[in-house]
């Protein structure tokens, strides 16, 4: 068989063979709209989202840590792993973190495609944190990266009616608002993603790929991965106060597949924190091979609910790395699957 390329995937769940791993740096609450912040962050912690409000030191060792633990998992899993520099000033640049790739990157068969972001302080995040990585990527002659147009970042899509925080007026999209299903990806429209922005990444698609938009109840919404969660081809769970089965039936990608909505209601937690995310954060684990799945060392209920739906679970900590806005999913972007 041929050797794939460099970047290689169109789905969640085949076989993990390359990766990017997240790391922290300096990293700080990120700033954004009123409005924005409103309506997407926990509202006992919105004050904190201003330039220049760094999460504390203790809690950045620790999630670096995470990552590292996190990273060696995988290494000792046969899977290449790339990381960024070390300890990026993301204070220095009012910047947020380099931590969660996947909001910032997908891959989509042998192209990845960098976000239009959406919030200013995120606009130097693949440049400062990931360009080492995609120019070695991008020595492999099969491999196509898609960069985002310049931008002013003026407060143009400020939006201060309507349904989202953000406007239609240039592309704006995080590409965790998109899920891979083979030659269909599964987005929504968020606070952080708009039409142009979907139709900026459909522009950008290899051919034969398409996006059907899925319908949620979502008032928040800001990224799918703790909506939908394919753990194997053929098996999805999904968050149920977001999401029906009729509605996820309606996409032919899943009419025949095994749809399970998460039993439980997540508990809430004190400390670490969970300053931008809430406890559904169980949902966003990273699947390697779709036999096994990388969940987090705390959440033994949801652990032990895959492991009845026949996955094997690798537990990991994982709490200070959600603390700072995400998950293993977030964390990562998966660059090699096999086919």
């Amino acid at each position: 068989m041929a050797a794939l390329p460099a970047v290689h995937a169109d789905n969640e769940w085949s076989p993990l063979r390359a990766i990017i791993v997240g790391r922290a740096g300096k990293s700080c609450f990120p700033s954004a709209s009123k409005r924005m912040v409103e309506e997407t962050m926990p509202s006992a912690h919105v004050h904190r989202f201003q330039t220049k409000s760094p999460f504390s030191e203790g809690l950045i060792a620790k999630a670096e840590v995470e990552l590292d633990q996190f990273a060696a998992i995988l290494e000792s899993e046969g899977i290449k792993v790339y990381r960024p520099p070390k300890d990026i000033d993301w204070l220095a640049v009012d910047g947020y973190t380099g931590a969660m790739p996947r909001d910032g990157l997908i891959s989509v068969g042998n192209t990845l495609i960098e976000a239009c972001f959406a919030w200013k302080c995120r606009s130097r995040e693949i440049e400062l944190g990931f360009a080492p990585i995609l120019d070695d990527l991008a020595q492999d002659p099969q491999v196509r990266i898609v960069r985002r147009p310049a931008h002013t970042f003026a407060d143009t899509l400020d939006n201060n009616e309507g349904k989202w925080a953000i406007n239609n007026s240039r592309p704006a999209f995080d590409t965790a608002d998109f899920m891979r299903f083979g030659h269909t990806l599964i987005g929504q429209y968020s606070h952080v993603t708009n039409q142009a922005g979907v139709d900026y990444v459909r522009q950008h698609l290899p051919p034969g790929y398409q996006i059907e938009i899925l319908d949620s109840n979502d008032p928040q919404a800001m990224h799918i991965d703790a909506t939908i969660l394919p753990l194997r081809e053929g098996l999805l769970i999904y968050h149920p106060h977001k999401v029906t089965e009729d509605t996820l039936r309606q996409h032919a990608v899943l009419a025949d597949w095994d749809l399970r909505a998460y039993p439980f209601i997540p508990e809430d937690r004190d400390e670490p924190p969970l300053y931008m995310t809430s406890s559904w954060l169980c949902l966003n684990v990273l699947v390697l091979d779709g036999k096994k799945v990388v969940v987090e060392a705390g959440d033994e209920r949801t652990a032990g609910w895959f492991e009845e739906l026949g996955m094997e679970c690798i537990r990991c900590p994982f709490q200070h790395v959600n603390s700072i806005g995400g998950s293993f999913h977030c964390a990562t972007v998966d660059l090699v699957r096999e086919a």
